[in-house]
């Protein structure tokens, strides 16, 4: 059985990847919209690319911020394998969404609905990307991260809220628990 990584350097390791790629693909599109490359349609190029990274990028900033504040568990180790998927998935969507910007000059359909056009299929691997991310960073918290006793009430606090919301009785009252 393969070892495990120390979570806070495979968390390091990822923001790393995602934040220089997006920032290198952002850069790009910068550059492409102050020479002309989207013409009118700046906003669309803009509209397409903002919800391809912004959510993932504010997942790992989520993470990163919590584990500044609560403490980062940097000993405690993640799985090699969970975490390797994770990085080949996020690099490879990172490449995909770089060549639909690459792209363009050399196919038969201009920028913007090449961009619209992929949304066919970088959804579905955005899909897979997000899940991986969310996997190893809820993993990690399970295993990296013990909640502070007033952090642990929040939390079922919150959750008895949102049933509530949902028209449900919170489920500690269900089960004929104390609340």
């Amino acid at each position: 059985m393969e070892s495990g990584l120390p979570i806070s350097v495979c968390k390091r390791r990822l923001a790393t990847i995602w934040f220089a790629g997006a920032g290198f693909v952002f850069f790009v599109v910068v550059l492409q919209s102050l020479l002309g490359r989207y013409g009118e349609e700046v906003n669309r190029a803009w509209g397409w690319l903002l919800p391809t990274v912004m959510p993932t990028l504010s997942l790992i900033i989520g993470q990163l911020v919590f584990d500044a504040v609560e403490g980062s568990g940097g000993d405690k180790l993640i799985d090699r394998f969970l975490f390797r998927l994770t990085v080949w998935l996020s690099c490879a969507y990172l490449l995909a969404v770089f060549l639909v910007i690459l792209l363009p000059p050399v196919s038969q359909i201009g920028p913007i609905e090449l961009m619209t056009e992929a949304n066919v299929w970088l959804g579905p691997v955005q899909g897979l990307v997000a899940a991986a991310l969310g996997a190893f960073f809820v993993k990690a918290a399970r295993e990296g991260q013990e909640f502070r006793p007033e952090i642990a009430a929040a939390l079922a606090a919150a959750r008895e809220s949102e049933q509530r919301r949902e028209g449900g009785e919170p489920r500690s009252r269900r089960s004929g628990e104390a609340p």
